[in-house]
């Protein structure tokens, strides 16, 4: 659990230590609280798009924990989460940022947490991977900022994610 405060003060260290490639171009991070000033529930977006048409997404949903007290702030917990990485698909979102389509631009790698808890799409939009098929990731604690800088390494080396993100999918 975090404080907005905290959180976005976090964010912009962990941003302003981020190197990213000079080629593509950068859409936020975006970091909205979604009811009331510096409070949850909040929502942050960031995406990077690169010239060979593929991009890395990632986007955070936190939601409040507990009622408000009087004179304290509230703490945001991290509900949903989804970092992708893959083909760019030509329609565009109000931000700019590409439009998922999981037929047309199918990820090469998607870390989730949603609806049907922590898992991956690891080479394809295939079935997913959960975190029981999952060895050395905690999924629920992947971090926004590794996963970029592994799409950057990834793109740069041609290693592949599960060497970069010392995961193992079991068989």
């Amino acid at each position: 659990m975090r404080l907005f405060t905290d959180y976005a003060a976090w964010l912009q260290k962990e941003y302003a230590a981020f190197q990213s490639d000079p080629t593509c171009v950068e859409i936020g991070p975006l970091l909205r609280p979604t009811v009331a000033p510096n409070s949850p529930p909040w929502n942050m977006d960031w995406a990077i798009k690169f010239p060979d048409h593929h991009y890395a997404y990632v986007y955070e949903r936190w939601y409040a924990s507990g009622p408000a007290l009087p004179g304290r702030s509230r703490f945001g917990y991290r509900e949903h989460f989804s970092f992708h990485y893959g083909p760019t698909n030509s329609i565009l979102k109000a931000n700019g940022i590409p439009e998922r389509d999981k037929v047309v631009c199918p990820a090469i790698i998607r870390v989730d947490c949603d609806k049907h808890g922590p898992h991956l799409h690891f080479h394809g939009e295939a079935d997913h991977i959960d975190q029981a098929k999952i060895e050395g990731m905690v999924i629920q604690d992947a971090d926004p900022f590794t996963f970029m800088r592994a799409v950057l390494e990834h793109r740069a080396k041609g290693t592949d994610f599960d060497s970069i993100l010392n995961f193992k999918v079991k068989p």
